[in-house]
């Protein structure tokens, strides 16, 4: 029963993720999730208590899946350098803004509730502090009063010009991406100092 569980579960969010690509947040109901699966309205309310809840889970996962895979582009780095590595981590995370199903439409929408808002703002500051020890331990030194709050800035800046990017292209506008690495890159270099 509770494989059985989690298939519907991974159904549910995969269709309606599906459809959000396909007609977008506003058009999808839980009636047309349902037609879709070819399950009962019911079997939906089962696991979430409204659409709402629904797209909560697709972006939150979305966000959980993001956070590992720049947590493992810290761990095992393509070079020595923070700057071209954060060039990278900007790359990744447009790839995940193409191909993940229904984030992007969700994440850019007005369809993300107050409590995910808040679990966003969350995992912005856990980032900023996981970049922080990261450049501490590589033996970095960021030139600030407040070391955390330019780290703060630097998921910041990299969030909005993700955001920008694909506000209005599901591809992403590669002149905003670069533009977005630019900024990030130009912002870094006033604060840190290499080791050695």
């Amino acid at each position: 029963m509770q494989a059985r569980g989690r298939r519907r579960l991974a159904e549910i969010l995969d269709g309606t993720a599906r459809l959000v690509d396909e007609v977008g947040p506003d058009a999808v109901t839980t009636t047309l999730i349902a037609d879709r699966l070819g399950i009962a309205v019911g079997s939906i309310y089962s696991y979430f208590g409204d659409r709402s809840a629904i797209f909560d889970e697709i972006v939150a996962a979305t966000i959980v899946a993001n956070d590992r895979l720049v947590s493992a582009l810290r761990a095992d780095p393509p070079t020595d350098d923070w700057l071209i590595n954060g060039a990278n981590v900007i790359d990744r995370l447009a790839d995940a803004y193409r191909s993940t199903p229904g984030f992007r439409a969700l994440y850019l929408s007005r369809h993300v509730s107050a409590t995910m808002l808040e679990a966003m703002r969350r995992t912005d500051e856990d980032q900023a502090r996981a970049a922080l020890a990261d450049l501490v331990a590589r033996g970095y030194r960021v030139d600030s009063p407040v070391p955390l709050d330019v780290l703060r800035m630097y998921v910041g800046l990299v969030d909005k010009g993700l955001d920008l990017a694909f506000r209005d292209n599901p591809a992403g506008d590669e002149s905003l991406i670069l533009e977005t690495k630019r900024a990030v890159h130009a912002y870094m270099e006033l604060y840190l100092h290499r080791p050695g």
